[in-house]
């Protein structure tokens, strides 16, 4: 059988990122061998198909420390990840080379000229750079204004909403693109959904980089109350700043609600959907007005994860949001007051069995990263890219 191969380079951690996750394991079923490089930013847990090789590029080292880091030390590991990616490459002369950020594309830019071998390239972006958001001549600022240069080489770009093709020079591409949403993956979460929650207290959840923006501040004083007869708990999933945690460490002393919010930091994404199950009700606000927020639609992996396992989201209503949500049942739009988000819990209790079923039903029936992702393997299939890999 015809060896097919790819590389796959990412300057983050792929547990922090589902999708990649995702798409690794379809791909697998694809290319008989896959080497992925990555930056280690936790000790990861996944367990990835056999014919799937993990590169970590440098010693574990968290989110926070690296931004912490000096920049010496942040250009060490940039350069640690363009050497592992360049020794990957002439390893395994892949067929494809899969970009999953705009620094991994970068490294890629500076190795090209050393790729003695014919390859496909392919990009994905999972997240928009905005030039202003990096000190200019970092790696970011470089790497953000290489992204541009590269499209007229893409074969294939990848990425999770329509509404960000705006902000790409698609003039210059002349390859094939897909829209992929960041939705999650049948295989691996639909054994989470748990029907038939245990109601005493209503647990609220937000997970993803937590931080101002997304209704945390309303929702605090909420917790003193009781909605329907039930007290509410607050589950904070994902990274926080000291910073912010402390602010709203303050705030819950106001209230005398301390012990009605759990902190329960960042885990390899095995473990997000078990906690997420044990919730009721899904935060999804984002309102902040940069690009990244404002085209969330489809891209949101958290929106569609809550609904996974079950529950009921809350959102903001602007248009943005409203036009891919408010068609389904089980989403609510709030504004930024508590007395709004107070009335949407009520009305989800109310009902809340029915929401429940709904939400899940509409992640297995359509909101899944699978039905989205197989126009991309009959691409590479019918191109030759790839062939049917023997999984153990």
């Amino acid at each position: 059988m015809k060896q097919s191969r790819l590389v796959i380079g990412i300057c983050y951690h792929p547990e922090l990122y589902p999708p990649t996750l995702n798409a690794v394991r379809e791909l697998s079923k694809c290319f008989t061998s896959i080497r992925l490089v990555h930056r280690p930013h936790l000790e990861g847990t996944w367990k990835y198909p056999a014919n799937v090789t993990t590169v970590a590029s440098g010693a574990v080292i968290t989110p926070s420390e690296q931004e912490r880091a000096s920049t010496i030390r942040k250009i060490w590991f940039f350069l640690q990840f363009v050497t592992d990616l360049f020794r990957e490459c002439v390893r395994l002369r892949p067929a494809v080379i899969l970009l999953y950020d705009h620094q991994a594309l970068f490294a890629y830019r500076l190795i090209r000229p050393f790729l003695f071998f014919r390859h496909k390239l392919w990009y994905h972006n999972h997240d928009i750079a905005e030039l202003a958001a990096f000190r200019k001549f970092s790696i970011g600022w470089m790497a953000c204004r290489s992204e541009k240069k590269m499209f007229s080489r893409l074969d294939i770009f990848t990425l999770p909403t329509s509404e960000r093709l705006q902000y790409f020079p698609m003039e210059k591409f002349k390859g094939h693109y897909f829209i992929v949403p960041n939705y999650p993956s049948l295989e691996f979460y639909n054994s989470f959904y748990k029907p038939g929650k245990d109601m005493g207290r209503i647990r609220l959840i937000f997970q993803g980089r937590i931080g101002e923006g997304h209704g945390l501040e309303e929702i605090i004083p909420l917790l003193k109350k009781e909605i329907r007869a039930r007290r509410l708990e607050l589950v904070l999933k994902g990274h926080i700043s000291q910073e912010y945690k402390d602010r709203l460490l303050r705030l819950a002393v106001e209230h005398d609600v301390t012990d009605s919010i759990l902190f329960a930091g960042v885990t390899p994404y095995a473990e997000v959907p078990e906690i997420a199950s044990s919730c009721h009700i899904g935060i999804g606000i984002f309102s902040k007005r940069e690009v990244m927020h404002v085209t969330l639609g489809t891209a949101s992996n958290k929106l569609y994860e809550y609904a996974a396992v079950g529950l009921p989201v809350l959102y903001l209503g602007e248009d943005h949001f409203s036009r891919h949500l408010s068609q389904f049942e089980w989403t609510f739009a709030v504004s930024l007051d508590t007395g709004v988000i107070e009335a949407a819990i009520g009305r989800i209790m109310d009902n809340y069995e029915y929401y429940s079923v709904r939400a899940h039903e509409s992640f297995a029936n359509g909101l899944n990263f699978e039905g989205y992702f197989a126009p991309v393997l009959d691409y590479l299939k019918d191109q030759g890219f790839c062939s049917p890999a023997e999984i153990v």
